[in-house]
């Protein structure tokens, strides 16, 4: 079988069952295990599932610890990465940045504990989510067989808490800068056009400090099933003309350009115009972060079977390393405290728009995508 990382070696099921007897046999062991209140799981050298606790059975909704033997913790947690390869977890490219995979893995070489941060997106019946875990591993010998006591404690709710904070004052910032920016130049103008021009800014402004707050206000009632959808008919044409003018107004957009290719947008929709311009101004905001001064990013429409895709586009190229790992939560390249655009990219645009969030990354630049599923009416 073949691997992109950690062995793909598979126990017999014989050997499984037998180290399973074993274990269960010493009372404290099987004490131990199960009165840790986070999933523990005891793995073989082929990081296979030979003893669980309770916890990890409740997580999965199954009764019997054998129908757990024999499984990676990827695939008991159904990563979506676990079946990519023939062999299953720890075997992918993406398994290569995974922190459960990494700690099992220098824990077994070291014979020290390692512990580490975990991103998983986990799939179920065809609905994703995201867990971020703090995991250890430790070496345990036992009649002369090396096992590894794998732990995974649920941090989900502190790094969301973390990231919505940090984010929110960091965004808030952002746009309160650009409002102090026009206050700045309203300071200096001297013809009566340009204050009118100036004062509308403000207002526009002003508007998007609000909407900032709103957008923010929107992802954590996401996180919790409680976002109420509003569809309405509009020029997706206008909207994108709108986002985009915040953006060239935005610092970042100071060095940068905006092309927008507006007449392969020229269309009505009927989809939540909110939702939409978060998503968007997300993508827009990331592609500009991407690229140095005097870069270009570039925004347009497809139109095909009755589905909208709205492409944005910036010259520059994401490794590998990080590729992987887009659309996970709290996972960033800008640092402590970022992380929740890509994911409330995908967590807005496909749980609540029911479209389809992607993105492309070659030499030749990257695209993020937004697909939705839209009746279409030519403006």
């Amino acid at each position: 079988m073949l691997t992109h990382f950690a062995s793909p070696e598979r126990s017999v099921k014989g050997k499984i069952l037998e180290d399973y007897t074993e274990l269960k046999s010493v009372s404290y062991i099987e004490e131990l295990i199960a009165a840790l209140p986070y999933i523990a799981v005891i793995l073989n050298q082929q990081r296979e599932i030979v003893f669980s606790n309770k916890a990890l059975l409740q997580l999965i909704g199954i009764e019997n610890m054998e129908e757990l033997l024999g499984q990676r913790p990827g695939e008991a947690l159904n990563c979506i990465h676990s079946d990519h390869m023939e062999a299953g977890c720890g075997t992918s490219e993406h398994c290569q940045v995974c922190g459960a995979a990494n700690a099992i893995l220098v824990s077994q070489e070291t014979g020290e504990t390692v512990t580490d941060e975990c991103r998983i997106r986990t799939s179920l019946d065809g609905a994703e989510d995201c867990l971020d875990l703090e995991v250890t591993a430790s070496p345990l010998l036992w009649a002369k067989n090396q096992f590894t006591i794998f732990t995974a404690r649920d941090i989900s709710s502190k790094k969301r808490k973390e990231a919505l904070e940090r984010i929110f004052f960091h965004d808030v910032m952002n746009t309160a800068g650009t409002l102090q920016g026009v206050v700045d130049l309203l300071k200096q103008a001297d013809d009566p056009a340009k204050i009118n021009r100036f004062i509308n800014l403000l207002g526009e402004v002003s508007r998007d400090l609000t909407e900032e707050i709103m957008t923010q206000k929107s992802l954590v009632a996401a996180e919790n099933g409680e976002l109420v959808v509003k569809n309405f008919e509009f020029y997706l044409k206008e909207t994108l003309g709108h986002i985009i003018e915040e953006y060239r107004r935005h610092k970042l957009g100071r060095e940068r350009k905006i092309i927008f290719k507006r007449n392969a947008c020229d269309y009505t929709i009927k989809t939540d115009p909110v939702l939409l311009k978060r998503i968007l101004g997300n993508m827009i905001k990331n592609a500009m972060e991407a690229i140095p001064d005097e870069g270009k990013v570039t925004v347009d429409c497809n139109i095909a079977a009755e589905a909208v895709t709205i492409r944005i586009h910036n010259p520059g190229h994401m490794p590998k390393d990080v590729q992987k790992q887009v659309f996970q939560r709290s996972f960033s390249t800008k640092g402590t405290g970022r992380g929740l655009g890509t994911y409330s990219m995908k967590l807005l645009g496909e749980k609540f728009l029911n479209g389809k969030v992607s993105f492309k990354s070659t030499a030749a630049g990257t695209t993020f995508s937004l697909e939705l599923p839209v009746n279409l009416k030519k403006s």
